[in-house]
């Protein structure tokens, strides 16, 4: 049987058909997205959707990002729209850019929308609250602006390398797994709820938050009930570690007698990696 070569002019004929094809999603907010292909000019509005673009082979269609974005490499490289937050952010940069698509948060850009709507762009709120929100993200990006095939191998591998973590303390009773206090701040004291990114991140590496039961994402807690649960581990950002150096814990008072403290089992985690809810989530399950 005769093998048929499609020239090459005809291979990118059908490749630009491909990407031509019409393309609909629904954001977080439940609006509909229609494009009539492929995003080719793409802005980021934070960090974890920047780092999501790239992952998801859409790197090359980024044209916009903020001054937050700095990973990977090839994202400084980038036009800087802004800060993250809405009122730091250039809508007028944005606009000069011509992106086919602008994508954010919900809770942190929607209140840009109109704006955005009336400038004739199209904006899209993606969800990334927990980990099944990044796995849809990223398969979403992929199809919508990246390579569908390299998102979805990726998604695979962040599952796999998630329940290898499982796998490690799965045998280990809850009650025997050790309890972690997340400092998010020091004044005052706040910890990380059992809805925030990083609770789930301390569930997801064998670990009890200290403050599951907490009704916020980020609670201010008081010393007593830090006390009261005496955890193993004092866990932070490494940019917050000029808090817990043992100069300023021992100015703290009472903070001797936590275990945690007598143990010297204080541990900083790369900040970028541990609070973005992006592609490297895994990495700071794994680092955990």
């Amino acid at each position: 049987m005769k093998r048929v070569i499609m020239p090459l002019c005809a291979l990118a004929i059908a490749v630009a058909a491909a990407a031509a094809d019409p393309v609909s999603f629904v954001d977080e907010r439940g609006a509909t997205i229609s494009m009539p292909g492929k995003a080719r000019r793409v802005v980021s509005l934070s960090p974890e959707l920047t780092e999501t673009l790239f992952a998801a082979g859409a790197g090359d269609a980024v044209v916009g990002v903020t001054t937050y974005c700095n990973y990977p490499a090839e994202a400084s490289g980038r036009t800087k729209i802004g800060g993250f937050s809405a009122k730091t952010i250039s809508v007028e940069t944005i606009i000069a850019l011509k992106p086919d698509l602008v994508v954010g948060g919900l809770s942190a850009h929607g209140q840009l929308a109109a704006q955005f709507e009336r400038a004739g762009l199209r904006f899209a709120a993606l969800p990334t609250t927990d980990f099944d929100d990044i796995y849809a993200t990223i398969a979403l990006l992929g199809r919508v602006a990246g390579d569908e095939a390299v998102a979805n191998a990726l998604v695979a591998d962040l599952k796999a390398r998630l329940a290898a973590v499982s796998a490690r303390f799965a045998a280990v009773p809850s009650t025997k797994r050790p309890v972690v206090f997340w400092e998010t701040w020091d004044e005052p004291l706040m910890s990380a709820g059992p809805g925030s990114f990083t609770g789930q991140i301390i569930e997801a590496a064998g670990g009890r938050n200290c403050f599951a039961d907490a009704s916020s994402d980020w609670p201010v807690v008081s010393f007593e009930a830090l006390l009261a649960r005496d955890p193993d581990y004092i866990m932070a950002a490494d940019s917050h570690g000029e808090a817990l150096t043992p100069e300023r814990l021992a100015k703290r008072s009472g903070w001797s007698s936590l275990r945690a403290v007598r143990n010297g089992r204080l541990v900083f985690l790369d900040g970028d990696v541990v609070s973005r809810a992006g592609p490297r989530f895994v990495e700071a399950v794994e680092l955990m």
